[in-house]
């Protein structure tokens, strides 16, 4: 691009600094364009703070995209939403950056690159999310003709007014497989998850008054972004755009009550703390703080207010025979969990703190189990111990193993090997018959409920109920479920389908259960596919390189090209 150009500020007033930092490019744009979100500034720094704390480690140094990650869409405009004065705006401090020579070449191509992808990724959003508006309505028979056209326009368009309660109930299909794998191919790792922190943000500082606007961005969140972020193993990032646009449903819906309780008993669990809840659930000795037989980290790191945006991270015990035991654990954010608790007739879900115990192969997680298991159910005796085994709602037992026949099995006899009952255990076992209808196997996991009891820390007299659920998996059955054909996104992707079209209602002989059982099949092994190539490019990102890792650069080149028609443009006006 040719910088011995000598360009006036749209004021006419002096020569722009070509050499400027990004902030002060930043700063000049947010001075000159006009009707700019007022919190531009701010916006790209909290922007910032969340990709450093789901991605930090992952990706390069990505400070110039981010402040200038709303740059490109107002200069292309698109959408005509923007004034030519900050579209002219916006193709100057493209300009002013892109002839910085204090920008090396391999930045220059990198930035322009995820620069084009920031515009591409939310006009795809916003298509996706216009397409399938008639589809979120279809089948809702309650609805009138009138009202379902309403419904589309509120989805589609610039909606002014009050949207009806009905409608925060509506949501769209998520996308597809092959879409995923054509899209993400087009596209940077890296502008995808910018992107997704960025709507996060949006989520939690609503850009605009417009209720549409805000439902807009809920269903781009569910359908489109969480998906992406559950592709990509950002499960934590996929989970926090989920868990938020269930609180702003929920709010919408004035479920105030549910949302007071789940909010104060994650304040209970913060304040308890997650190394003291872990000590309690894993360490039977109660070693002494300066001999721990625990440890615990946090994968999410904190914001740029210091709050950790999401609570997961990683945990090992020692058993003790001084075997060690990994896994990880979360906190149930407060959307989540209020969803669950209006799900389950306003019980509080009994998986507000969630562990994992990821055991090497089946016999180590049968051992494990059992250990576990045995002294849980001897500390639920003692009425000291504040430790009660409580079922979740729904289940049985606060006891429950599922899975195929031979893993049903060990875990059985584990469990008597160690004096469990089997009066104390549900047992969901799946036929070999349902493995062949259904192509796969299901989850293979045991896990057991309970309730911690705590002393307030600030209120004496006061107790805290805190629900713990401890997971058992194998490494392998992990793997399925992050990557596999029992991952979540594969899973919520074929349930949502079949439940709209009814399929475990229709006769098993109807061509049309048939036809949804073998696009099942296809979907699942797709999904497969899907996982497994960006599991493989994820794993080749670095926080040292501008590797795009082969993702097409079409994009960057077509706006170096349309940067240089506008200075042809803006130098003749």
């Amino acid at each position: 691009m040719n910088n011995e150009v000598d360009i006036l500020r749209p004021d006419g007033r002096e020569s722009y600094d070509l050499i400027a930092p990004v902030d002060t490019l930043v700063r000049d744009y947010r001075d000159t364009a006009s009707r700019e979100r007022p919190d531009l500034i701010e916006h790209a720094h909290r922007v910032l703070g969340l990709v450093r704390a789901f991605a930090g480690d992952k990706i390069p140094d990505s400070y110039d995209a981010i402040m200038m990650h709303d740059i490109v869409s107002r200069f292309r405009n698109s959408d005509e939403k923007y004034s030519q004065e900050s579209r002219d705006s916006a193709g100057l401090t493209l300009f002013r950056y892109f002839t910085n020579p204090q920008i090396s070449h391999e930045k220059a191509k990198y930035m322009r690159d995820v620069l084009s992808d920031f515009d591409e990724i939310e006009v795809a959003a916003g298509q996706h999310r216009r397409e399938l508006a008639a589809e979120a309505v279809d089948g809702e028979s309650h609805l009138s003709d009138e009202r379902c056209q309403l419904i589309v326009d509120i989805v589609s368009n610039r909606y002014e007014g009050r949207i009806p309660d009905e409608v925060w109930g509506i949501s769209e299909a998520r996308i597809d497989p092959e879409y995923m794998k054509r899209f993400l191919q087009t596209v940077n790792i890296e502008s995808v998850i910018i992107k997704a922190c960025e709507l996060l943000d949006n989520l939690h500082y609503p850009v605009s008054g417009r209720e549409s606007a805000v439902l807009q961005d809920v269903l781009e969140a569910e359908s489109f972004y969480a998906p992406l972020c559950e592709v990509l193993g950002l499960e934590a990032l996929g989970s926090n755009l989920l868990g938020q646009t269930k609180l702003i449903r929920h709010e919408k819906l004035q479920h105030y009550g549910a949302i007071a309780r789940v909010e104060e008993t994650i304040s209970n669990i913060k304040m308890i703390g997650y190394d003291t809840i872990l000590r309690d659930v894993f360490d039977r000795s109660n070693s002494d703080a300066s001999n721990p037989k625990y440890d615990m980290s946090l994968v999410v790191k904190p914001d740029n207010n210091g709050e950790h945006p999401v609570h997961v991270g990683e945990f090992v015990y020692q058993k003790d025979n001084g075997d060690l035991v990994m896994g990880n654990l979360r906190i149930k954010s407060i959307g989540s969990a209020v969803d669950k608790m209006i799900r389950c007739d306003g019980e509080m879900p009994m998986d507000m703190v969630g562990f994992m115990a990821i055991s090497n192969d089946l016999q180590s997680s049968a051992s494990d189990f059992a250990d576990f298991i045995k002294d849980l159910t001897d500390r639920s005796h003692q009425p000291s111990s504040g430790t009660k085994l409580q079922k979740s709602h729904g289940k049985e037992s606060a006891i429950y193993i599922q899975g195929t026949t031979e893993y049903v099995d060990t875990m059985k006899n584990a469990l008597a090997d160690a004096g469990i009952d089997e009066s104390q255990i549900q047992v969901k076992v799946q036929s070999e018959s349902d493995i062949e209808k259904r192509g796969y196997e299901k989850m293979k996991v045991s896990k057991a409920t309970f309730i911690r009891t705590y002393d307030h820390k600030y209120e004496p007299g006061k107790t805290i109920n805190v629900p713990v659920e401890v997971q058992f998996l194998t490494r392998v059955e992990r793997r399925r479920s992050r990557i596999g054909d029992i991952a979540h996104i594969v899973y919520k992707h074929i349930d949502t389908r079949l439940k709209k079209e009814h399929y475990d209602e229709l006769p098993d002989d109807s061509a049309k259960k048939q036809e949804l059982k073998e696009w099942a099949r296809k979907t699942r092994k797709l999904f497969v596919g899907v996982l497994g190539d960006i599991y493989e490019r994820m794993s080749r990102l670095s926080p040292n390189s501008y590797d795009t890792n082969g993702q097409s650069d079409d994009g960057g080149e077509l706006l170096f090209g349309e940067i240089e028609q506008f200075l042809t443009e803006y130098s003749v006006s």
